[in-house]
């Protein structure tokens, strides 16, 4: 279930810009998948997992969101039962492309029932601030987040027995059409406090990481049957996984009784929700059997980046800018804003809306390109030639595409800050400057091909922009999967 706060917050930032949604639900540290929510405890001095459901409610008004979790837990072996509900106040400051959230507690009840020892904690008890900054680009979001917290426990109602945990997070995380990662940390400080006794007062540590991670891969499906009207087609797997580390630095205790020596450990466990497969359908083409670039051809005409009922593609020849902006959209399922066309019969009779004339002035409706031209351009993934002017009939050059593609990604800021580097092509004079960080980028990511020479003014073939989106939908699979989760959970 995707955490609907980002989402409405993203919403809120651009209409026209991709959400972003956080899947590590609410803030306590846990994961779940469409069931079942888990979360790791440490207040009696040892770690114990809970499970059970969590139920989110979201509210929105102007920039302030309203968020209300209640989570039911247990853990029979443990004989531990957990009560917990928190709402929280969400404030949007949108600041261009970007926007803040802060967030702080309205309201708080937690009760703990662990054997015949009860755990409480209230409003008064817990103090909770929280802060995420989201930076939104073409098509993907980045985004990052602090919360700081105390929370104090009384146990059986006596204010002289108490646990106190001390808790300092972070979360860093992005969305992006082909997979989504978002990886939290959590550091808790636990403090036992028997003012009475206090032999048995004793604190430990504990590290809480969880990371989300959606993921789009694809792959061809042969058919079994040989007297078939099709060989075989793409298919598309959506899959969820979340996973849990946690390590701990805690007392021996015997009872309330403080032992000599730690308890010292380490643990996982994932969820995973059941994957989703999508069966695109069977392009046309005939001329891109046996090309070079077959697969990759295959898979953007599937998914109608690439005309999927016309026969011939033409993998050899030049690609138009046109044709660019509709395999962009549509490999990268960019949503197509079509003019309002359901009205209120109210309003329908005040006025009859006139349609916003389009961007560009070569482009007219009827083009068979104007909604991938028109969203490109409102995006600023692609922008005309000259002042008011597409072509979208001329084809496209390597500059231009590479620029288009790295552009997708914001990472434009990667490339050298001193303005006096090279690219290390031996034609690296012969990139234009608008271009070059850009191709900087995508040749420090690995997307362009080996060799000496990056030919940046020559036009770019169908097969060759085929086999650059296919990198690029590769690298949001993996590599960029691996720096936001592998990277983080393995330090």
């Amino acid at each position: 279930m995707k955490k609907i706060t980002l989402l409405l917050i993203l919403i809120l930032l651009l209409t026209s810009a991709p959400s972003i949604a956080i899947n590590i639900p609410g803030y306590e540290g846990g994961i779940q998948n469409e069931n079942t929510y888990k979360e790791v405890i440490f207040i009696t001095g040892k770690p114990i997992v809970m499970e059970g459901t969590l139920d989110i409610k979201v509210k929105e008004r102007d920039n302030t969101i309203t968020e209300t979790y209640r989570y039911e837990l247990a853990n029979l072996l443990e004989e531990a039962e957990l009560d917990r509900t928190i709402k929280v106040t969400a404030t949007l400051t949108p600041n261009g492309n970007q926007i803040t959230s802060t967030r702080t507690l309205d309201s708080f009840k937690e009760t703990i029932d662990i054997g015949d020892t009860r755990y409480q904690s209230k409003d008064e008890d817990y103090q909770w601030n929280q802060s995420t900054v989201t930076h939104q680009r073409p098509i993907l979001g980045y985004f990052a987040g602090d919360v700081l917290a105390r929370k104090t426990y009384t146990i059986d109602r006596e204010e002289t027995n108490t646990v106190t945990v001390e808790t300092r997070g972070k979360s860093v995380g992005y969305e992006s059409p082909w997979s989504s990662t978002e990886t939290q940390t959590i550091d808790y400080v636990i403090q036992y406090e028997d003012r009475l006794n206090t032999e048995d007062n004793w604190q430990g540590v504990a590290t809480v990481e969880t990371s989300y991670n959606m993921t789009k891969d694809y792959s061809y499906e042969e058919n079994v049957p040989i007297q078939t009207s099709f060989r075989g087609g793409q298919n598309i797997v959506e899959r969820h996984e979340n996973v849990l580390k946690y390590s701990y630095d805690l007392p021996r205790l015997d009872g309330n009784a403080v032992l000599i020596g730690r308890n010292i450990g380490q643990d996982s466990f994932s969820m995973n929700t059941v994957p989703v497969p999508e069966r695109l359908s069977i392009p046309a083409s005939k001329d891109i059997i046996g090309h070079q670039w077959e697969e990759e051809l295959f898979l953007l005409a599937s998914m109608d980046a690439l005309p999927i009922d016309s026969t011939y593609i033409g993998p050899n020849t030049p690609m138009s800018r046109g044709d660019f902006a509709r395999a962009i959209v549509q490999s990268m399922d960019i949503p197509i804003e079509k003019q309002e066309e359901e009205q209120s019969s109210r309003r329908r009779r005040r006025r009859e809306e006139e349609p916003e004339p389009p961007i560009f002035k070569d482009v007219d409706r009827d083009h068979r390109n104007f909604d991938y031209i028109e969203i490109a351009a409102k995006k600023g993934i692609m922008e005309g030639i000259d002042k008011g002017y597409f072509y979208p009939n001329e084809s496209i050059t390597r500059a231009e595409a590479y620029t288009t593609l790295m552009r997708l990604l914001g990472l434009e800021n990667l490339a050298p800050i001193n303005k006096n580097y090279t690219t290390g092509y031996k034609d690296d004079v012969s990139i234009p400057n608008w271009a070059k960080d850009y191709v900087y980028v995508a040749k420090e990511l690995g997307m362009t091909e080996e060799g000496d020479y990056f030919y940046p003014n020559r036009l770019i073939t169908k097969g060759e922009v085929s086999k650059l989106i296919v990198d690029l939908i590769n690298y949001m699979q993996k590599d960029l999967r691996s720096d936001y989760r592998e990277n983080l959970l393995n330090n």
